[in-house]
């Protein structure tokens, strides 16, 4: 009677707490969708387990309209649900941005982190300081670093592992250590294809030239990776192959999940121009790449 009794509460605990928790989140995001506190809306959302309370924390990332047409204003909130209601534990205002956004949400050192990208320069996606929140111990939630600026920065967590990348080659790998952020190690061409997944498909740098096939056939949901070429290749590179990317239904580049993903059935193509950077600043042409796109 006693086992059964217990493996009854443990099945309600299963159960009933997660649609519970559901409950509260939903409530929550609606209230702040349909209210406005100075000026600031929600601009995005995601839900992170930063400490050791017993809801998933909710990350909303609101933006007020300077009418400057130039920048806005953002301001990030954590709530955290705590004796039956959702209290602000961490918020932080970053005034006159011209971009930010969610980056990736991820495990790091025992519990989620979750990064930010803050976007400087006329145009918003050159430019990028990722900011990292979270909490070092499974307390207090607060700013655990914002990394230098990068050309066409990104980041992602996995393996408990935080990569910092100009798009999707890594510059670079940070750890949680004894409640600190250290880095850890730089990235090679074997980590930006570990990043992307490791996709079947493949487009890279390999010293100044730009390679891969001219001819994809692909399923709708499958990848085009882009970084280095070669597995062992190391180095500060910066190149851009994405600068002559135009929109289309059939295929698009897709910032977390790092890479082209088919989207629907069809014909398209990728134009691709890069640069590479060595040791010193100056920077060398590594051609153009026309790829075309077969999604069956």
């Amino acid at each position: 009677m006693k086992k059964w009794m217990a493996a009854f509460i443990l099945f309600l605990v299963m159960t009933v707490a997660p649609a519970e928790a559901v409950s509260h989140t939903e409530t929550l995001i609606q209230q702040l969708q349909t209210t406005s506190e100075n000026g600031y809306n929600v601009h995005s959302y995601e839900l992170a387990q930063m400490n050791k309370s017993k809801m998933r924390e909710v990350v909303v990332l609101f933006n007020r309209d300077t009418f400057t047409n130039m920048a806005d204003d953002y301001l990030i909130k954590v709530y955290e649900w705590n004796n039956g209601k959702w209290n602000v534990v961490y918020k932080r205002e970053y005034l006159e941005v011209m971009n930010m956004k969610f980056l990736t949400v991820g495990k790091l050192g025992g519990y989620d982190k979750v990064v930010f990208g803050q976007y400087h320069g006329l145009d918003t996606e050159n430019v990028m300081s990722p900011i990292i929140i979270g909490s070092p111990d499974g307390q207090k939630i607060r700013l655990l670093g914002d990394s230098p600026s990068n050309f066409f920065g990104n980041a992602t967590i996995k393996n408990d592992t935080l990569y910092i990348m100009r798009r999707s080659i890594v510059t670079h790998q940070l750890k949680m250590k004894s409640g600190k952020l250290v880095r850890v190690g730089t990235g090679t061409g074997k980590d930006d294809r570990y990043v992307a997944g490791n996709p079947k498909h493949w487009i890279g740098v390999k010293g100044r030239q730009l390679i891969g096939p001219t001819t994809i056939t692909m399923k709708v949901g499958e990848k085009i990776g882009v970084g280095r070429y070669d597995a062992s290749v190391d180095g500060d590179y910066l190149y851009s192959p994405y600068a002559f990317i135009e929109k289309n239904p059939v295929i698009e580049w897709d910032d977390r999940r790092l890479g082209f993903i088919a989207k629907q059935k069809g014909v398209s193509s990728i134009k691709l121009n890069a640069t590479v950077r060595y040791d010193g600043p100056k920077v060398y042409p590594a051609g153009q790449l026309e790829v075309q796109v077969i999604v069956e």
